[in-house]
């Protein structure tokens, strides 16, 4: 009897041995980092607007790639600015140097000077940083820590001469909540397509569109691709309305009420272009002219349309995003 006992009590805990395994092997499992397969999977959506890209940078090489991605993604830029600034000897990893003895500590939480004021408006970061020691830096936990990541995306990228990503960002992931997906490592050489094509995997940006109206008619337009227009898309946000008057039998014209960037070249206007004058008050022709203007779009409207919508004594013109 005892036998069979002894063989019973063996046999329960086999089985509980086993069970904790199979526990522990699903924990690691569940990991996001670690789940490579759902990672490569994932392709978030994401309004541009919604998008944060943070960096810490001493050398500059994480900088120029942070800024490559805010450049492409149209996104906020918001560089992490340690409250004691490190210097060259700060990070001599043959010596005893800051760097090193901040690695080397696992409670070591660098101050950091300045902070997002609303991390809530964000729902994707993508995080960049150094390698050091194999590690992010120390100064990336103080970040992480500081707001709450629970409902965002975070997709990190690392820095380095030859070490790779490794767990630097598994362990990021450690210590606060979020969606961390699977992260790279770049190069100081990477160029803006490459940086380009590898946001394109992970995210799919949703398009923004500038809309005209005009006396409540909405338009086809062609935008122009230059930095007046993304200026322009930026104040039709909050529905950029501008009350124009007529102005010498060929365009209505007024004032946007703030200036934008301008690039002004001598042209010959066409009825249905769309032009910057002055920096600071809009144009568009429903004959034509010349002057020194920026262009920002054409009116895709017969010129027996355009004449009709625009020859009168005032419109009211809208630009709003869709």
């Amino acid at each position: 009897m005892k036998k069979i006992f002894c063989l019973l009590f063996l046999l329960f805990v086999l089985v509980s041995c086993d069970n904790k395994t199979n526990n522990t092997n699903n924990n690691i499992n569940n990991d996001p980092i670690n789940d490579k397969e759902d990672v490569k999977e994932t392709k978030i959506e994401e309004d541009s607007n919604d998008i944060l890209v943070a960096y810490f940078s001493v050398t500059g090489n994480t900088k120029k790639l942070a800024e490559y991605a805010q450049e492409h993604l149209d996104s906020d830029l918001f560089e992490i600015v340690p409250e004691e600034a490190y210097t060259s000897a700060d990070i001599n990893y043959n010596s005893d140097c800051r760097a090193n003895r901040e690695q080397n500590d696992s409670s070591a939480r660098p101050k950091i000077k300045n902070k997002i004021e609303d991390m809530s408006k964000y729902d994707f970061i993508v995080l960049a940083y150094p390698i050091w020691w194999g590690e992010a830096p120390k100064i990336m936990y103080t970040f992480v820590e500081s707001y709450n990541l629970e409902n965002k995306t975070i997709l990190p990228f690392c820095t380095s001469g030859s070490s790779p990503i490794g767990s630097s960002a598994k362990n990021l992931a450690k210590v606060t909540k979020g969606n961390w997906l699977e992260g790279k490592r770049f190069s100081s050489s990477t160029t803006k397509e490459e940086m380009n094509n590898w946001l394109d995997q992970n995210i799919d940006i949703k398009e923004e569109k500038m809309i005209l109206e005009i006396d409540g008619n909405k338009l086809n337009v062609n935008w122009e691709d230059n930095n007046s227009v993304k200026e322009l898309k930026n104040l039709a946000k909050n529905n950029l309305s501008i009350n124009m008057k007529q102005y010498g039998g060929f365009e209505q014209t007024g004032s946007i009420g703030s200036s934008v960037t301008r690039n002004d070249v001598q042209m010959d206007v066409v009825p249905g272009d769309i032009v910057l004058y002055n920096g600071n008050a809009i144009s568009v022709f429903y004959n034509p002219s010349s002057w020194s203007y920026t262009k920002l779009g054409h009116i895709n409207l017969s010129n027996d349309e355009l004449n009709t919508l625009l020859n009168k004594v005032s419109i009211t013109f809208v630009l709003k995003i869709e």
